[in-house]
C-alpha cells in the first residue's frame, strides 16, 4: 500500500470488550460519531461529517492489529428495565421491587498489551485527492474519540498521512473476497443511519421501539495475513436443553463427527443441489470425483496443558483450503443452537459459543511441530513377514501427509508411536473407527516441518472425521 489515512487507537488499560477482534470500521466510525457528539466537540461537528463522509465513501481499510488474548469469560447481573413485569404486579395489587429485575449479561474481555498503537485502519488514497486538507480534518475527529467498544473501553486516537506503511509492524488484516470473519464496514448513509438510530433510542421509552441498532452498513471479510488457508467454524457443545457445558471422551470423536455432519446434511437441504450434498457434505463423490474435497467435521478435545483432560467440548466446521469459505459461513448461521441427534434420532447436544479460545490456538496457531491428539490412520499396512517396517511406516506417513496437502518436502522428520502425546488422551488402539478401517495401522505421531505451518493440520484416512487431528507444540 502506498500512501493512506491512518487512524490509530490506544486502549488505556490495554483491555476491549466488543465482540470481535480486530475492532471493525463501522465499530470506529461510531466510536468518532458519539465523541464528536459530546460535549464541546460539538462545535467541530461541520468538519467532522466532512471527514467522516469521506471514510464512509472508501473501500474497507486495511487493519493493523496487535494480537489479542481472551482472558476469562464471566458473568454479571444488569438491570433488566422490564417494568412490563412490575406494572403487571401492580395492577394485580401485589407487591413488586423494580430494583429486583436482573438479567445476566456474558462479559468477555480481550487483553490487548505491547507497544502502542493497538490498532490501526488504513485507508488508501487516490492520486488526485488533497490528502493534507483530509488528513487534517481526519485527525481532528480522532481527537474527539474517548471510548472504543464498550463504555469502560476508555481509548485514545489519533490521525496522519502515511507515505509509506510497510514497515508499521503488527498483523495484517486485509479484505478479502472469501476467507477470513466478517467486519461492518460503513458504506454511504451510515451517519444518516446513526443519526436515525439514536433518535430511536432516546424515544424507545416513549414508542416501546427495540430497534435501537444501525443496520446500513457493509459486511466485509477480513482475513488475516499468515492465518489458515482453510475456511472453518467453531462451535461449542451443550447439554440438549443448552443449560450447560457438555463434554464427550476423546475417543468418541467419530460418533460427535457423525452427530455433526448429520446435522449438517439436514441445515443445508434446500441450499445445495443433490450431487454437492452428496459429495461435498457427505463425502460421496461421483467416479471419479476429489474426494478430499469436502467439509470435514472434526471434534477438539481439550489438551495444551499438563492438566488437560482430552474431552471434546469444541467441534469444527472445515472446508479444505481451495473452496470459497461460504459452505461453513452458511452452517455458521444455520447450526447455531441446533439440537444434534444420535444415531438413533434422539437428542445428544446443542450447539453453542465456545467456552473460551484458549484451546482453540492449539489447533488453528502456527509451529513447526505439530503432535496428534487423535491418532493417524495409515493409507495401507505396514507390517513385512508379520514385523513391523520402519521403513514402510514412514512411506505410509508421508503419503498421508501428501494426501493431506503437505509435501515429504515440506517435512523435516516424523515420529510415531502408539502411547499418547498429550495430557488426557489414550493409547491409539483406543480411538473408535469406522468398522471397514478397524484393521488398519494407527499410531500417534509427531511431525517436524521444514517452515511454520498453520493450523489445522490432520492426516490419515479418518481425517473429515477427526481422527488425525494435531496440535501445535507450544501453542502454535
Amino acid at each position: 500500500m502506498g500512501r493512506a489515512i491512518c487512524i490509530s487507537a490506544t486502549f488505556l488499560t490495554g483491555r476491549y470488550h466488543g465482540e470481535e477482534w480486530p475492532p471493525s470500521p463501522a465499530r470506529l466510525v461510531q466510536a468518532l460519531v458519539a465523541g464528536v457528539k459530546t460535549g464541546g466537540y460539538r462545535a467541530l461537528w461541520s468538519e467532522a461529517e466532512a471527514a467522516l463522509r469521506w471514510l464512509e465513501r472508501r473501500p474497507a481499510p486495511v487493519i493493523l492489529a496487535l494480537p489479542e488474548v481472551k482472558l476469562q469469560r464471566y458473568r454479571l447481573a444488569v438491570p433488566n428495565n422490564d417494568m412490563d413485569t412490575v406494572a403487571r404486579k401492580w395492577a394485580a395489587g401485589k407487591a413488586a421491587d423494580a430494583a429486583e429485575l436482573r438479567t445476566m449479561k456474558d462479559v468477555s474481555p480481550r487483553l490487548v498489551d505491547g507497544r502502542e498503537p493497538h490498532v490501526r485502519y488504513l485507508w488508501a488514497l487516490d492520486g488526485g485527492e488533497e490528502a493534507t486538507e483530509i488528513a487534517t480534518f481526519v485527525q481532528r475527529v480522532s481527537h474527539c474519540l474517548y471510548a472504543f467498544g464498550w463504555g469502560v473501553d476508555m481509548a485514545y486516537a489519533d490521525a496522519e498521512l502515511l507515505q509509506d506503511t510497510r514497515a508499521l509492524g503488527h498483523e495484517e488484516w486485509t479484505p478479502s473476497q472469501s476467507r477470513g470473519q466478517h467486519l461492518a464496514v460503513p458504506v454511504p448513509g451510515f451517519l444518516e443511519d446513526l443519526e436515525a438510530t439514536y433518535q430511536r433510542f432516546t424515544a424507545r421509552v416513549r414508542t416501546m421501539d427495540a430497534n435501537t441498532r444501525p443496520t446500513v452498513y457493509r459486511l466485509q471479510r477480513y482475513e488475516r495475513k499468515g492465518a489458515s488457508a482453510c475456511p472453518f467454524t467453531v462451535f461449542g457443545l451443550r447439554t440438549a436443553d443448552g443449560g450447560s457445558t457438555l463434554s464427550k471422551r476423546w475417543d468418541e470423536a467419530m460418533q460427535v463427527a457423525g452427530w455433526l455432519r448429520h446435522a449438517s446434511a439436514q441445515a443445508l437441504e434446500g441450499h445445495v443441489d443433490a450431487a454437492q450434498m452428496a459429495a461435498f457434505v457427505l463425502g460421496h463423490p461421483l467416479a471419479g470425483g476429489d474426494s478430499a474435497f469436502r467439509l470435514s467435521y472434526v471434534p477438539l478435545p481439550s489438551t495444551g496443558h499438563a492438566h488437560a483432560d482430552g474431552r471434546i467440548r469444541r467441534v469444527m466446521l472445515l472446508e479444505p483450503a481451495s473452496a470459497d469459505g461460504m459452505m461453513v459461513d452458511l452452517l455458521a448461521m444455520k447450526l447455531a443452537g441446533a439440537v444434534l441427534t444420535d444415531s438413533g434420532g434422539n437428542p445428544a447436544c446443542t450447539l453453542g459459543p465456545l467456552p473460551d479460545d484458549r484451546v482453540l490456538g492449539f489447533y488453528t496457531g502456527q509451529a513447526r511441530v505439530w503432535r496428534s491428539v487423535t491418532p493417524v490412520i495409515l493409507h495401507g499396512f505396514n507390517a513385512v513377514r508379520g514385523q513391523i517396517s520402519l521403513t514402510k511406516t514412514e512411506s505410509l506417513l508421508l503419503r498421508a501427509f501428501d494426501m493431506a496437502g503437505y509435501s515429504s518436502e515440506a517435512i523435516q522428520c516424523v515420529t510415531f508411536q502408539r502411547a499418547p502425546l498429550w495430557p488426557g488422551t489414550g493409547a491409539a488402539k483406543e480411538i473408535s473407527v469406522p468398522r471397514h478401517l478397524t484393521d488398519y495401522p494407527r499410531y500417534h505421531v509427531e511431525v517436524r516441518f521444514r517452515n511454520p505451518v498453520m493450523g489445522p493440520v490432520l492426516a490419515g484416512i479418518g481425517r473429515h472425521y477427526g481422527i488425525g487431528l494435531f496440535a501445535a507444540v507450544g501453542g502454535g
